[in-house]
């Protein structure tokens, strides 16, 4: 069964088969562990979000359907819960605390990652569309790099960096309002750990 495709792996999950999703389980969680990592830095919660997403996949395995690739899906399902991780931080602003009620939303349904996935493929085209620099700031704030080791990296001002993230997300939330005017708000509050300044 380790040599089953993702796709003969789902369908004997879906049956109860505990063997396969052993399989699976094995398969995917040190990938799934590093994405994590590289964007929490912290090994426990990283383990943790993890776990939990194996856990829902079995709560959910009769009722499961994925229209992307497993691996994509998976990989989705842990942005979103490190995303979502940021509502366990006190809000100091109702701004923020309504944005991080929208995570709430956004994160906890099958459908939802789905649609991730397809936000982060357009976010990923129009940061490949950005001149060089505002690229590779918005690439290692993506990967939760403070501004100052940010600004140590690249030889930049830690205000420059700053600067360059509230560039790179007014034009992420131009991209997000004519791509998807009826989710607007919800997508755009995804930034939101981007623009949390530390």
């Amino acid at each position: 069964m380790e040599h089953f495709s993702d796709l003969a792996l789902l369908e004997q999950i879906k049956a109860s088969d505990h063997f396969a999703f052993d399989v699976l389980f094995d398969r995917y969680w040190e990938k799934l562990y590093k994405t994590a990592y590289a964007r929490l830095g912290d090994d426990v919660i990283a383990q943790d979000i993890v776990q939990e997403i194996f856990i829902k996949i079995w709560q959910r395995r009769e009722s499961l359907s994925i229209n992307t690739s497993l691996e994509n899906y998976l990989h989705g399902a842990v942005r979103l819960s490190v995303i979502s991780h940021f509502r366990s931080q006190q809000a100091t602003d109702v701004k923020m605390q309504d944005a991080l009620e929208r995570i709430n939303l956004l994160e906890d349904s099958i459908e939802a990652i789905a649609d991730y996935i397809e936000l982060e493929k357009t976010l990923e085209e129009a940061v490949n569309n950005m001149p060089e620099m505002l690229k590779k700031v918005y690439m290692l704030r993506s990967d939760n790099l403070s501004v100052k080791a940010i600004a140590g990296e690249l030889g930049l001002a830690d205000q420059t960096v700053k600067n360059y993230i509230a560039e790179a997300t007014r034009r992420l939330r131009i991209v997000i309002a004519e791509k998807y005017p009826e989710k607007h708000l919800t997508y755009t509050a995804l930034l939101l750990p981007l623009l949390l300044h530390k």
